[in-house]
């Protein structure tokens, strides 16, 4: 059975996942090999799609990969376990976006206010006020990521309406529930959306 109630689509709700999660697994093509980096992220939703920036330093494999094959692969998620405190039917909750792109390093010669953009995200995301040494700017690559809205999905196992619902419940504090989540109106809404899109790696589900 596909898990239609769980997929995420809104650009507003990927946002708020991705508020929500510390770091991006980044995957590279490495001739028939997926490699996969951790890497700090920041992020800006746009009408036209999801930008996502990392920064690196100026040398590494990953960035030979880049060269060969600018096509990425980011995965996104947050995990929070409770077994000892079951909450709704649930033992666990996450929430996840996996997103396909294309990256392209950023000059930050010719392309200045794209380059303060990102390093702004950067700084945003990792709750930084600015850069405490200039000259380690100097020493760094600002690369972003561009996905179209329809190559970004995303999951949750607890119901996601408005971007306030993507919080974790501190569920050890809250009273026992037992009532299962009501989330029908979200498999009908999202099964039909599904199934008249074309998201990257959903068309087989969707046919």
């Amino acid at each position: 059975m596909v898990r239609y109630e769980r997929y995420v689509y809104e650009p507003e709700l990927i946002a708020a996942i991705l508020d929500q999660c510390e770091i991006v697994s980044a995957g590279f093509m490495d001739q028939e090999n997926a490699y996969v980096v951790p890497m700090n992220y920041g992020y800006r939703a746009t009408e036209e799609g999801l930008r996502i920036y990392v920064h690196t330093g100026k040398t590494g494999y990953k960035l030979k990969l880049m060269e060969k094959n600018d096509r990425v692969c980011c995965a996104f998620y947050s995990w929070q376990n409770f077994p000892d405190h079951p909450y709704r039917g649930r033992v666990h909750d996450f929430m996840s976006v996996m997103a396909f792109g294309r990256i392209k390093r950023i000059d930050p010669d010719a392309e200045k206010e794209e380059f303060k953009e990102g390093l702004k995200a950067l700084f945003e995301k990792n709750q930084r006020t600015g850069c405490k040494n200039p000259k380690g700017i100097a020493g760094i690559h600002i690369y972003v990521i561009a996905c179209d809205w329809n190559d970004v999905t995303g999951k949750s196992e607890h119901p996601l309406r408005r971007p306030e619902d993507a919080v974790f419940k501190d569920v050890r504090r809250l009273p026992e529930d037992e009532r299962p989540y009501e989330d029908d109106d979200l498999y009908e809404k999202r099964d039909t959306h599904i199934r008249k899109s074309q998201y990257l790696g959903y068309t087989d589900e969707a046919e």
